[in-house]
């Protein structure tokens, strides 16, 4: 039967050993099969122990295979419930409390001479119970993960209970053997549980490791996999919005072209009728000197008329001039240039169509403020907030049209307001002013801010508005000046 003892110490050994070898590597749950396996090495001490009755002190056998048991025991338990999840406080300070009063009661027995039999009985009584635990957390954890392992931890847990209790049982009955190692049947059902109790267990215990550890490499997959997907689909996203962008760059261009269309569109026309006007009076003139020539002639009249003609074919040219200065600034990309001669450039555009409706023009400019952008978008910029003013002023019909511009330099920016008492914005337009396709004339198709916009932010500026109904509004510009600025 010592023999037997120590066969069971070596099955303990072998079993835990093995697990602690084989499991070991896998470094997510290296500190449950750590703790399950040195649980079970030290239960295997605690058996050595309990076989060397008569070989060792009575003492030495009762403390120590006793404390070492127990130890065993709870350990692994406290393994199997952290499988399960975080171990609750509450439950190890039970434990704690069940183990060390059970130590208590045996240590006292011992102490007080009590009877081996006395002390064998409290010995089983105490492990069948103590290891139904192995059942419960067998339940817990097949409810929680469903491994195939977990119905060998609870037939474990019924098997040592079970052989426990008739071994206890034969003990207050008197039917088997009261000695450690006296030959009886009870003692075959006793170590025949052990053998197969704590096989079910090691066995039951790897399947779990096993089974999570498969689950985690599953789920690592599957993670890795999304990841996958997911840079797949934002490499696309990023693909499309290089695509929105390009489009949207296109769209601008295309719009600044059909703007600038548009603007000279107009510009033609209002050019075409004032040079119409001295180009016919240098017909009619023409025609009244010639008239003027005949027998007997009046030079002193034709010289007069010859001077008007002069002074409309200087006219002309210099809206000729102007037009021409004005698409030599418009060649296109970015380069210095002097703001305010750039303003000039506009206003004389749009001289006489302010001329023709009566408004009176002031200007507030310095004498040059150089800086880097395309001159032609941002005289489509200035240009537009030139005719948004006017139309504004003709819309209201004040008694005293008058339309602002002053053009300062603050901190390294070049500010422009242009002023005008037209109408105003209504509050309930303000948030659409600078909106594509969204436009407070019907007629327009509601491109001209917000393209100004576009333009006046990819020159690193802002454009902004200060508007009253039935007041006027003025549009306020900012844009980046050069170092070498000069104002004055």
């Amino acid at each position: 039967m010592r023999t037997i003892y120590m066969m069971n110490a070596v099955v303990y050994l072998m079993l835990h050993g093995i697990i602690w070898v084989s499991l070991s590597r896998y470094r997510s749950h290296s500190r449950h099969v750590a703790l399950w396996s040195g649980s079970g090495i030290v239960s295997a001490a605690g058996v050595v122990f309990l076989g060397s009755e008569g070989v060792m002190p009575d003492w030495v056998v009762a403390v120590c295979g006793q404390v070492l048991m127990a130890l065993g025991n709870y350990g692994r338990q406290h393994a199997l419930h952290a499988l399960h999840g975080p171990v609750s406080r509450t439950w190890i300070l039970v434990q704690a409390a069940f183990n060390l009063l059970y130590l208590l009661i045996n240590g006292a027995l011992f102490l007080a001479g009590a009877s081996h039999q006395l002390m064998m009985l409290v010995f089983f009584a105490f492990y069948s119970i103590s290891v139904l635990e192995f059942f419960r957390v067998g339940q817990l954890l097949r409810l929680q993960r469903g491994s195939a392992g977990t119905p060998s931890i609870q037939w474990s847990g019924l098997v040592l209970s079970v052989t426990l209790g008739i071994k206890g049982l034969s003990l207050w009955a008197g039917w088997g053997a009261v000695g450690l190692y006296d030959a009886a049947w009870d003692q075959w059902v006793l170590f025949g549980g052990q053998f197969l109790g704590i096989s079910l267990m090691n066995f039951g215990f790897m399947q779990m490791l096993v089974h999570q550890f498969q689950q985690q490499r599953a789920q690592a997959e599957h993670d890795l996999l999304v990841q996958r997907e997911q840079t797949a689909r934002a490499e696309q996203q990023s693909m499309d919005l290089t695509d929105l962008l390009r489009e949207r760059e296109e769209m601008i261009r295309q719009l600044t072209l059909s703007n600038k269309t548009a603007g000279m569109g107009a510009l033609v026309s209002g050019i075409a009728h004032e040079v119409n006007q001295p180009l016919t009076t240098i017909v009619l003139k023409s025609e009244l000197v010639e008239s003027y020539l005949a027998d007997p002639p009046d030079l002193q009249e034709a010289r007069r008329l010859c001077g008007l003609i002069r002074e409309d074919t200087h006219r002309a040219g210099g809206m000729i001039r102007t037009l021409r200065s004005m698409f030599a600034m418009g060649r296109g990309g970015f380069g210095q240039l002097d703001f305010v001669e750039l303003l000039h450039a506009v206003t004389d555009i749009v001289r006489s169509k302010v001329e023709r409706l009566g408004i009176v023009v002031s200007q507030n400019l310095p004498a040059t403020l150089r800086m880097t952008g395309d001159p032609t978008q941002l005289q489509q910029v200035v240009l537009n907030l030139l005719n948004n003013a006017i139309q504004a002023i003709s819309k209201a019909n004040p008694s005293a049209p008058a339309l602002g511009l002053t053009c300062t330099l603050q901190d390294g920016w070049i500010e422009l307001r242009v002023q005008d008492n037209g109408c105003g914005i209504d509050p309930e337009l303000r948030e659409d002013v600078f909106a594509l396709f969204k436009s407070a004339r019907g007629r327009d198709m509601g491109v001209g801010l917000w393209l100004s916009t576009s333009v006046v932010q990819s020159h690193g500026g802002t454009l902004d508005f200060e508007s009253a109904p039935g007041q006027g509004t003025v549009f306020v510009l900012r844009l980046p000046a050069r170092v070498d600025a000069v104002y004055g």
